[in-house]
């Protein structure tokens, strides 16, 4: 863990907007392993009925949070050029869910 009293505020900013970036590039990159995993149908072969009912149970997703991702990743396997904006943050996973 980091000691914050120990850095300074101009480190602490950089420091949260590149995590800020890491976050939204990691995201992505769940979007891409759940496609990957229903494309597999591997949810089915761990014994959950759906991709949904495995993000929750086994990935320990809130119900809406999974939805979010599960709606987004399909989005995005429809229309991949709105990946650029995902990671820029443009188009969060709360409007690409609706």
């Amino acid at each position: 863990m980091i000691c914050f009293k120990n850095i300074s505020d101009t480190f602490l900013l950089v420091a949260t907007k590149n995590l800020v970036r890491e976050e939204r590039e990691l995201t992505l990159k769940i979007l891409h392993h759940l496609r990957e995993v229903e494309r597999r149908y591997l949810f089915a072969t761990l014994g959950f009925s759906s991709l949904y009912e495995y993000a929750i149970k086994e990935l320990g997703y809130s119900e809406a949070a999974a939805h979010r991702r599960i709606s987004s990743m399909r989005l995005l396997k429809t229309l991949p050029e709105i990946e650029k904006k995902i990671e820029s943050g443009v188009l969060p996973l709360s409007t690409l869910a609706q």
